[in-house]
């Protein structure tokens, strides 16, 4: 049994995170009145960036969130934060409900849930020194002497590969991967128990990034982290994760330990999206030959009817219920949690 299950830090149930938005009115529509609508005013509509997503990680666990750009695995990694407030659903932390706490708990709870941005130069402020950067959250939390801090940022420098003096210098001295050290730095000042890794490789040249990844492996191990870490890099996520969780058009459809599904990948959309990666699956393996899928991702402002893969599903003779019904997340007998009608147990 995973500790997901057996030990929870973190929860999401049935969390959705719309945006409001205004389009334009359609073309087709005929008539003067009309013209002179779609010219001068626009209609409200919704962006459905997360929607109704069931979530559990275990303490120590690191759960990988990949999906194709726009899926909304980010949105996911800042709702479950609060960076950004959720629509509807609940997020439950250490088991409380943390949706519904006020400004002066919120801001406590911060010392326990921190972020790593993909970027790490427009997350670093470049007027102030990597020492002030990372002792900020000391200072914001109260957190040790102000006399004390000096120390406890060289700690944090020591443990993330940077020398000493790199404390009086700016982001913009500092190499791609040097700044991402100082945002994981600036993570960790605060000792948190859950980091939601945003990309926190993309943007970095490949040389460096398996850098950062031993890094964050390390660090999980000496500081008792909990990560969700979202990332594009299949064969990293494979790497870094205990489960993974495959998104698309802003739900989840299917969750399992990255043992079973990079081995047996079950929705349609995750063999799709494994295949695409050259040698990520071994010769003969499920995933092994290439599946091109017709069409581009429907638009998150009006998602398909039933399924939302169903439009670009390579299976054939698919059951009417695909297009009408949304599957639901269920367990399977092996344990993974697959969102198709067509999937067996």
């Amino acid at each position: 049994m995973s500790s997901a299950a057996t030990n929870p830090l973190l929860e999401a149930r049935g969390l959705s995170k719309h945006f409001s938005a205004t389009v334009p009115w359609p073309r087709e529509t005929p008539g003067f009145g009309a013209a002179l609508r779609r010219a001068f005013t626009r209609q409200k509509a919704s962006v459905q960036a997360v929607s109704d997503v069931d979530l559990t990680i275990g303490r120590g666990e690191t759960v990988g969130l990949v999906g194709e750009s726009g899926c909304g695995k980010s949105t996911l990694g800042r709702t479950l934060l609060r960076l950004v407030e959720p629509t509807a659903g609940q997020v439950l932390f250490d088991g409380n409900d943390i949706t519904k706490v006020g400004a002066d708990d919120l801001r406590a709870l911060r010392r326990q849930i921190q972020i790593i941005f993909q970027d790490p130069f427009a997350s670093l402020n470049p007027r102030m020194t990597v020492g002030a950067t990372i002792g900020e959250p000391l200072a914001i939390h109260n957190l040790l002497a102000p006399a004390d801090r000096p120390a406890r940022v060289q700690e944090l420098l020591k443990k993330v590969g940077l020398p000493p003096d790199a404390a009086t210098r700016y982001p913009h001295q500092f190499s791609g991967g040097q700044r991402q050290r100082i945002g994981i730095a600036r993570a960790l000042a605060v000792q948190p128990k859950f980091i939601v890794c945003d990309e926190p490789i993309s943007a970095l040249d490949v040389s460096i990034q398996a850098q950062i990844i031993n890094l964050l492996v390390e660090l999980q191990e000496s500081e008792a982290l909990t990560y969700l870490f979202i990332s594009h890099d299949l064969r990293v996520v494979q790497h870094v994760s205990d489960r993974v969780a495959v998104m698309y058009l802003g739900r989840i459809v299917e969750l399992a330990s990255a043992a079973a599904l990079y081995q047996q990948p079950r929705h349609p959309y995750t063999q799709a999206l494994l295949s695409a990666v050259p040698r990520v699956m071994r010769k003969g393996s499920a995933a092994a030959q290439r599946i091109v899928l017709t069409g581009d991702v429907p638009s998150p402002l009006a998602p398909p009817t039933g399924c939302a893969f169903h439009p670009r599903c390579q299976v054939q003779d698919k059951p009417p219920e695909c297009k009408t019904t949304r599957p639901l997340l269920r367990v399977l007998n092996n344990g993974c949690s697959v969102a198709c009608h067509v999937v067996g147990e």
